[in-house]
Parts: C-alpha cells; sequence; structure tokens
C-alpha cells in the first residue's frame, strides 16, 4: 500500500504543540503545512523551532478558507475544541484533537454527529492510554481475568499565575472545568480503559486555595458505578503545593498494580523494569504517548481503519467529570 501525503496545519502554538510538532517532525508522509495563533510571534517561534517551511495565520477561518490541508491538530483552549473540529469535518479534514474532547454533552452530539456527516476522521490524545506502563498494566491484567477495582490519583501544583496568564483557565466560559477537565481527564479516561463505562457518579467539588482567583473548582473526589456492576474512586487536586503527580491503581484478583507519574509500574509493589519509559517530551506526568500515538493516527488514516481513540470513547471521560460537576455528592447519571 503506497503511504498518502498529508498535509497538516497545526492551530494553538502553546506548550503542548511541541509535543505534536516533535512527533511529526518523525513521520515521512507529513508536511505541516500551516501554524495558526492569536500571537503570530508564537507561532513564528514554532516555525523557526522546528525548522518548518510553512504558512502563519492569526485567524483560523481564514486558515481554513485559503490553506489546502487535509490534517488538522487542534491544540487549542478547550472552549475552541469542538467549533474548530467541526468546522474542520465540514470540509472532510481529519483531526487530530487535544483533550479534552469538548465542555459540554450538546458538543458530544454535535461532534459525533458531524463526524458521522464527514469523510474526516477524528483522534482525541488520551496518549496515556499508549505509555508503555498502561500497556503492561493491560496485558497482566487481562491474564488475571480483569479488573476488580480501580482509584486515580491527581496531586498538582497550579498557583495564581498559572490561570491569570493564560487568559482563559479558571472560568467555565473557556476552560470547561478545573483540574478534572484539564489536569485529571488522563486518569479519568485509565480508570474507563480498566473497568468500561461509566454508568453512575457520587462527588464532590471545591475551590480551596484560589477563592477569587478561578471560578472552578481546584479539587474534586469521588465514587463511580459502571456499567459491568464494578465500582472506582478518584481525588483529584490543584492545590499540592511543591510538585504535579498521578498516580493509578487497579485491583485484580491476584494482583495489586500501580502506575506512578504514567512511567513506573509497580505490580505487588514490585517495579516492573521493562514497563519504564524515563524519556519525556515536556513533563513525566504526559508520559510519552503523543509520539505513540500520533504515529498511529496517521498509519490508520493511511490503512482506512479505525481510529486509535475514537470520539466514541473519549466522550465518556467528558460525560463522567460534567457529571461530577453536578453531583454534589448526589447520585448523578453519567
Amino acid at each position: 500500500m503506497s503511504e498518502i501525503m498529508y498535509k497538516v496545519a497545526l492551530v494553538g502554538c502553546g506548550v503542548i504543540s511541541k509535543n505534536h510538532l516533535t512527533a511529526l517532525k518523525t513521520i515521512p508522509n507529513v508536511k505541516v503545512v500551516a501554524l495558526c495563533d492569536i500571537k503570530p510571534e508564537r507561532a513564528e517561534n514554532r516555525k523557526s523551532e522546528f525548522g518548518l517551511d510553512c504558512s502563519i495565520y492569526t485567524d483560523f477561518d481564514k486558515m481554513l478558507k485559503e490553506v489546502d490541508f487535509n490534517c488538522l491538530h487542534v491544540t487549542t483552549p478547550h472552549y475552541l475544541h469542538a467549533p474548530m473540529t467541526i468546522k474542520a469535518l465540514k470540509k472532510d479534514i481529519n483531526v487530530f484533537l487535544e483533550k479534552p474532547m469538548c465542555t459540554s454533552r450538546q458538543e458530544i452530539k454535535d461532534m459525533l454527529e458531524a463526524e458521522k456527516n464527514s469523510k474526516g476522521k477524528v483522534c482525541v490524545c488520551f496518549q496515556n492510554r499508549f505509555n508503555p506502563s498502561t500497556l503492561k498494566a493491560k496485558e497482566i491484567v487481562a491474564e488475571d481475568g480483569g479488573a476488580i477495582s480501580a482509584y486515580g490519583s491527581v496531586f498538582w501544583d497550579r498557583d495564581v499565575p498559572y490561570y491569570v496568564n493564560s487568559g482563559w483557565r479558571g472560568f467555565y466560559s473557556t476552560e470547561g472545568g478545573g483540574v478534572m477537565i484539564n489536569q485529571a481527564i488522563h486518569t479519568l479516561d485509565l480508570v474507563c480503559q480498566f473497568l468500561g463505562t461509566p454508568k453512575k457518579i457520587w462527588a464532590t467539588k471545591a475551590n480551596h486555595h484560589l477563592k477569587g482567583v478561578i471560578e472552578v473548582e481546584d479539587s474534586c473526589e469521588g465514587m463511580i458505578e459502571f456499567d459491568s456492576g464494578k465500582y472506582g474512586n478518584f481525588y483529584a487536586t490543584t492545590a499540592f503545593h511543591g510538585y504535579s503527580s498521578t498516580h493509578l491503581f487497579v485491583l485484580t484478583k491476584n494482583h495489586r498494580i500501580e502506575i506512578r507519574d504514567s512511567k513506573l509500574l509497580y505490580v505487588d509493589d514490585q517495579l516492573i523494569d521493562e514497563a519504564t519509559d524515563k524519556s519525556f517530551i515536556g513533563k513525566a506526568v504526559y508520559g510519552n504517548g503523543h509520539q505513540y500515538l500520533i504515529n498511529k493516527f496517521y498509519k490508520a488514516l493511511n490503512e482506512n481503519s479505525d481510529m486509535p481513540v475514537s470520539m466514541e470513547s473519549a466522550q465518556y471521560a467528558v460525560r463522567l467529570l460534567l457529571s461530577a460537576y453536578e453531583s454534589q455528592d448526589n447520585e448523578t447519571n453519567i
């Protein structure tokens, strides 16, 4: 099978765009033809940093109209994910979409409908599904008959400048929420990967350390019931001072499995060295799955096969966190 040449545009040249561009540079049949950001200097910096021969835009709609491309990477603030993806799908453009997929149930519905009516396909960036530690943990869980329960925890340190300097974080209208939608969504997705489709949730949320600065939660905890009848738990906060860390615990009939910071895998308190990946683009808590997932995205396009992370599967982490926001410790359907 001959490889298709993919002409790529990327919108949103902030921190996470570096992970995408690093991965794209390694794929032979990909050429970045345009970068878009409301701050042109950020796009110019990325163009220079990666030695790209591409156009620079500050207006997404203008780029969509003027540039010939067949793949779009969306790495913008959360509130732009759904409208930009839908506009691309209407032009039959494939989309690699950063998390979260979107910020509301209506957007989930609209995006799934747009993909259904398009020749374009969407892959959502839940890259931690493909970290070596996660893949090894899945093997162990499958060999032991599946997970009995799981617990995810996210301890991050986010201060006032992180929110104030961004211009969009900390507001429901632009970020869609706080720690749950920004930091914990990957861990929530992994809990679903091990336990199945979430059905109900009991959760509480609070803003402990940034009152008057942000309107969203800095902490949230809860219990999830799954269609399988199994239960999972989570705790997430950005009020943890000192450093950032994530943990996922999975219990099977015979094993206790722990993943720390997307890289270290412990089974029954013993470190599994072969699952350890110490080379990362950016923060270790991101994991190193961007490279793997972006390669799988273009491979799937070339082979006309299913997306490695479909919107159909990615929607449940969003539904889960939206229900957590609504719960206030009452039983809430996902």
